[in-house]
């Protein structure tokens, strides 16, 4: 169950990074994402390339959790949860087999699906030894 509160929290910090991103991508695409992403679940590595890119957003979200929590000024409290946003979403990017759409749509998926998050919280403990 290890994954599961890292799927939660990695599914919050990737919605809200990718909101701006989601949002020019909704006006193109109007198809269902968590439905997309339990197809895109049904395939072994693109699960194991969800893990592995989740692993770094939640690696990064921790880096920047520290700082936000070391300042009470909301500018610059601001500031950080932008250039985190931009952390994130590059570490999604750079993250190899999968791209910031099929990762969405994945953890947007397992949010709504507790089969689909059991089965992915699975893998993670069958490769990572979680």
């Amino acid at each position: 169950m290890a994954l599961n509160r890292l799927l939660a929290s990695t599914i919050l910090a990737a919605g809200l990074v990718a909101t701006p991103y989601l949002a020019q991508e909704a006006a193109a695409q109007e198809t269902g994402t968590s439905e997309h992403g339990a197809e895109l679940a049904q395939d072994t590595d693109k699960v194991d390339a969800f893990i592995v890119a989740a692993l770094a957003v939640a690696e990064t979200r921790q880096q920047y959790l520290a700082q936000l929590e070391a300042t009470t000024d909301q500018d610059e409290q601001m500031a950080i949860v932008q250039e985190a946003d931009a952390a994130i979403l590059e570490v999604v990017e750079q993250s190899p087999d999968i791209s910031v759409d099929e990762y969405i749509a994945i953890g947007e998926a397992a949010a709504v699906d507790p089969e689909l998050a059991a089965r992915i919280d699975a893998r993670f403990s069958e490769t990572h030894g979680g």
